[in-house]
C-alpha cells in the first residue's frame, strides 16, 4: 500500500454509541457530524450537489455514518479543525435523547495525526424507583415492574430499586406484582424524549 493510499484513508474520529441505562452499544444509531471547518462544508456542499435529490436520503456520507452491531462508528479523511458530533437511533421512535460531543482532529508537524475517540451516550425515555413493603421496607427482591400495553419490563435488584428504559413518551401505566403481595400500578407522564421519572410503589401483602 502507497503512501498516498495510507493518507487518503486514515480514520480522523471514531467512536461508539452507548445506551446510557445499560451502558451497553447501540446498532443503527445515525451519527452526524453537525459542526465542522469551513474547508469541510464546502467539500460537503459539493458532494451533495453531485448526488442530488439522493444525498439526503443516504446512510453513509462524509458527514453521516450509523453505528455498527457493537456500537462503533468512524470518519475518514478529515480536515483539521473542532467539529461537533450527533447521534441519534430515528428507528426507536422517541425512546432515547440525542446526545452530543466536540472532537478536535489535528496532526504534528509531520503530518501525523491521532485517531480522535468519542463516545456518545443516548439517554433512556425511563422510570425508576423503589418498591417495599410489610417486611422488606429496605426494598422488595424480584417484584415485576412492566409498562402496560407494551413490552417493557424489568425486576427490582435486592434493594428493591428498578428502572425501565426505553419507554415512548406520554401518559403510561406500570404494573408491579411480587410473591406474596397485591399487584399495584400507576400512572406516570413522560415527557420529551430522554427524560426520566422517578415512582416508587408500597405494596400491601395479600390477605391470608
Amino acid at each position: 500500500m502507497s503512501n498516498w493510499q495510507i493518507a487518503q484513508h486514515r480514520v480522523a474520529i471514531a467512536g461508539r454509541v452507548i445506551d446510557g441505562g445499560t451502558a451497553k452499544p447501540i446498532t443503527d444509531a445515525v451519527v452526524l457530524l453537525s459542526k465542522m471547518p469551513a474547508v469541510f462544508e464546502q467539500k460537503i456542499a459539493m458532494s451533495s450537489l453531485v448526488y442530488g435529490k439522493r444525498w439526503k436520503a443516504m446512510q453513509q456520507r462524509l458527514d453521516r455514518t450509523r453505528s455498527r452491531e457493537d456500537g462503533l462508528f468512524y470518519f475518514l479523511d478529515l480536515p483539521d479543525g473542532i467539529y461537533n458530533l450527533s447521534a441519534s437511533i430515528p428507528s426507536y421512535g422517541n425512546r432515547y435523547g440525542n446526545a452530543q460531543q466536540p472532537a478536535v482532529v489535528s496532526r504534528n508537524k509531520k503530518g501525523e495525526g491521532k485517531i480522535t475517540f468519542v463516545n456518545l451516550t443516548l439517554p433512556p425515555t425511563a422510570v425508576s424507583g423503589k418498591i417495599t413493603g410489610p417486611g422488606h421496607k429496605t426494598g422488595v427482591v424480584l417484584a415485576e415492574v412492566r409498562v402496560k400495553g407494551s413490552g417493557e419490563r424489568t425486576f427490582s435488584n435486592e434493594e428493591g430499586q428498578y428502572t425501565v428504559a426505553g419507554i415512548e413518551p406520554g401518559k403510561r401505566v406500570l404494573l408491579v406484582s411480587a410473591q406474596g403481595y397485591r399487584p399495584q400500578s400507576q400512572p406516570v407522564t413522560l415527557g420529551d424524549a430522554g427524560t426520566s421519572q422517578t415512582l416508587n410503589f408500597s405494596l400491601t401483602r395479600e390477605s391470608g
